[in-house]
């Protein structure tokens, strides 16, 4: 019997034990300690968090932007017929302009003239916005316009064009250049940022 007891108290006691603990709660100055802790890993990740969010920008916009030129290349053999890629001139796509940092614009071009007419005959396939203001492309030579001929070469003065992807604090080899072949193919490769 005096088992029994002994159990019953020490489950007592241990019931009484948490409870106390619970109660308690945090002091101000562990609170304290747990900031300044959390301040210090904030202070050091916080530089390499902001280079990675750059060099995803820069990487999403690589990607839309052989994403359109590879989508022109393919409705151009599809349709035999010219299909462009040109900078925009503004927000609202009517026209084709000298900066890629707006966005572009894909086009059915039967003339492979340097015009968005956007007819039934030469109709307007897809836009893209750049919404993140810290990323730049330029192309080299300048050019704001990139066509690809029915049978998905690239036009003259299209091949051997080369875009350069960068974004504003990037480090290393985080910056991109997507070169067109003659063949009209996007090959893209890593730049040292400035």
């Amino acid at each position: 019997m005096t088992v029994v007891v002994c159990e019953w108290d020490l489950l007592y006691n241990i019931i009484i034990m948490m409870k106390t603990l619970l109660k308690r709660g945090f002091t101000l100055m562990e609170i304290l300690m747990t900031i300044a802790i959390l301040a210090i890993f904030m202070v050091i990740a916080m530089p390499n968090f902001i280079n990675v969010l750059e060099n995803d920008s820069i990487v999403n916009m690589t990607n839309d932007v052989v994403f359109a030129l590879k989508m022109a290349r393919s409705e151009a053999i599809k349709r035999d017929v010219p299909v462009s890629v040109c900078a925009t001139s503004d927000n609202t796509y009517t026209a084709c302009g000298n900066n890629w940092n707006l966005g572009w614009m894909v086009f059915v071009n039967p003339t492979g003239g340097t015009t968005l007419s956007n007819t039934a005959t030469a109709p307007l396939l897809r836009t893209e916005a750049i919404t993140d203001q810290n990323a730049t492309i330029t192309s080299a030579p300048s050019v704001n316009i990139i066509t690809y001929t029915g049978t998905g070469i690239a036009a003259t003065n299209s091949g051997n064009v080369t875009f350069t992807i960068k974004a504003t604090g990037c480090t290393g080899d985080s910056g991109r250049q997507v070169a067109i072949s003659l063949s009209g193919n996007p090959v893209v490769t890593n730049v040292n940022c400035p």
